[in-house]
């Protein structure tokens, strides 16, 4: 489903539009013309249905040259392994911070381990190992072709979290993952790499970025205006509260 010029959305589970697996985060695509990128991969059991809304959208699968994670969380990154298998070794990124718990599907440091006891996912999931190719730190850039994406380090719903900023024609787009969703919602969980004092600091970073789109990882997205969500977090915080949860219970 194209979304805006150079964006479509590929893949998105129950907390969102239902086009792949319940359980896959929003999959963006990104067109840079002689290359393609996934932001985020889902949780593998859709990976097929992914790349199948790829070709719906007049798109080649084997034109995907990069595989970019926001964080390791099943949902984000349980389909890395199986997407890298069924594409031509695209080059798969994650921050440094994750990518040795991404090399060996580590469940506790990702958090899998409290996710199934919650209920959240069924105990026969498994979380797949995926090598990593490129470990990224904050201001690094990626280039897919003729666009660029600038790392954000943007911890706080969980370490290592990173967010990605585009811009192209004029336009600036926040893949913002899990660290801010529309209306200015987050996701806060009682998990050990949670740390609010982190997702605030966050949350003030991207408050001056000025974003047109804002494309989060779960839910509703924004083509233009994307900013007055973040500052609506920001604004809360500014009145020494904690923005809405973007789900109240799983």
């Amino acid at each position: 489903m194209k979304l805006t010029e150079g964006i479509h959305l590929v893949g998105s589970g129950s907390l969102g539009f239902d086009l792949t697996d319940n359980f896959d985060c929003h999959v963006y695509l990104l067109d840079g013309g002689d290359e393609l990128a996934l932001v985020d991969a889902g949780a593998g059991l859709g990976a097929e249905a992914i790349l199948d809304n790829v070709r719906r959208d007049g798109l080649d699968p084997a034109r995907i040259r990069h595989l970019i994670l926001t964080h390791a969380h099943g949902d984000h990154a349980g389909g890395a392994a199986t997407l890298r298998s069924l594409l031509s070794g695209p080059t798969v990124y994650i921050s440094k911070t994750r990518a040795e718990a991404l090399r060996t599907a580590d469940d506790e440091a990702i958090s899998l381990s409290d996710a199934k006891r919650a209920g959240i996912y069924p105990p026969e999931y498994r979380f797949q190992a995926c090598d990593v190719d490129v470990e990224l730190d904050d201001g690094d850039e990626i280039a897919v072709g003729r666009l660029t994406l600038r790392a954000l380090d943007t911890p706080g719903h969980a370490d290592g979290h990173t967010s990605f900023l585009l811009e192209h024609r004029g336009q600036r787009s926040l893949f913002a993952g899990d660290v801010v969703f529309h209306g200015g919602k987050v996701l806060l969980q009682a998990i050990h790499d949670c740390r609010l004092d982190a997702l605030i600091r966050s949350l003030r970073r991207l408050r001056s970025l000025e974003v047109d789109g804002l494309f989060p990882g779960h839910l509703a997205f924004s083509l233009a205006g994307g900013q007055r969500h973040i500052e609506r977090a920001n604004e809360v915080l500014d009145r020494l509260l904690i923005p809405e949860q973007v789900v109240g219970a799983w």
